[in-house]
């Protein structure tokens, strides 16, 4: 047995295993932990989406009007999710919603800072305002149906986002705003019209209404809603003295070709502005949309009305 463990040595060694046993447990886990958390700093996690610094803006933007407005603030490369019938950002862009529902999914894949709606007079939907609270995401609602509106929605985003840019556009758009209103160009009574099937004019309380008075014209609807659905019979009344056509897409001027496709109805009424022919076409592609585009289709109207005026 020379050589061999003792007695007591068969003792301090069954005392050391069972000592090992209890611990080995404890630092392997501990091990393994430190392991895992190493892991992560170096990964960030590779089956989660890594949340956007506070110094990086993501902006969301569901409405197109908006996006028109921070384009013009120079903030087109902070979008990370659009409208579904956006018309000025890169198509390539995540649809997040539209009027008719939010896309929550792409919204989280979006991880915006800051989301940006014009839902109208409706409340925001709760899941919305529930998601922005669990996620940090700062949610704004504009107003954008007056000029005042579009002009303090562009003042209020530039103010907000320090890095804005804004184009000659806005600062055109804001002075027209702000300026005095021209006197009177042409007295004739304008009929403005966003579409002639269905007839659907342009009335009092919206951008493009207020529009035509800063440009010196006379609406020839004093009364009403912002947008109006007509029948012949309510334009054959108002007897319009020229009509405005704010139609995206179409021809742009004040001669008549084309007027017989884009009048339909209008064209057979007994009315002055055919029998003079005064008909005018605004085909600025972003013409119907409150934003600072706007100011373009202020510039088209003047210019028309100054035709008219010296006939």
């Amino acid at each position: 047995m020379e050589g061999g463990p003792t007695v007591g040595n068969h003792a301090h060694y069954a005392v050391s295993m069972t000592r090992l046993l209890r611990i080995l447990p404890t630092a392997l886990l501990t091990l393994l932990l430190v392991l895992s958390i190493a892991a992560c700093s170096r990964t960030g996690g590779d089956n989660a989406p890594i949340k956007p610094t506070t110094d990086e803006l993501r902006i969301v933007v569901i409405s197109p009007a908006l996006a028109a407005i921070l384009v013009d603030l120079g903030l087109e490369s902070n979008i990370v999710g659009r409208h579904g019938w956006d018309q000025v950002l890169d198509p390539a862009l995540p649809i997040c919603g539209d009027q008719s529902g939010l896309d929550y999914e792409a919204l989280l894949r979006a991880q915006p800072t800051h989301v940006f709606t014009e839902w109208g007079s409706r409340e925001l939907p709760a899941k919305l305002t529930n998601l922005a609270a669990s996620e940090g995401w700062l949610v704004r609602d504009f107003r954008l149906l007056t000029l005042t509106d579009i002009d303090t929605t562009a003042t209020e985003l530039e103010t907000l986002f320090p890095q804005a840019s804004p184009s000659e556009g806005v600062m055109s758009f804001h002075a027209l705003v702000t300026e005095p209103p021209p006197e009177l160009v042409w007295g004739g009574r304008v009929l403005l019209l966003m579409s002639t099937s269905p007839i659907t004019a342009l009335g009092p309380g919206s951008a493009h209404h207020e529009l035509l008075m800063r440009a010196g014209g006379v609406p020839a609807i004093e009364e009403g809603s912002p947008y109006m659905p007509l029948h012949a019979e309510d334009v054959l009344r108002l007897a319009p003295d020229a009509i405005v056509l704010i139609q995206p897409g179409s021809m742009s001027g004040s001669d008549t070709i084309g007027m017989e496709h884009d009048l339909g109805p209008i064209l057979d009424l007994d009315i002055p502005a055919i029998k003079h022919e005064r008909f005018a076409w605004v085909s600025e592609p972003l013409g119907l949309l409150p934003s600072t585009r706007l100011e373009k289709v202020a510039v088209w109207i003047g210019r028309t009305l100054e035709e008219w005026a010296q006939e």
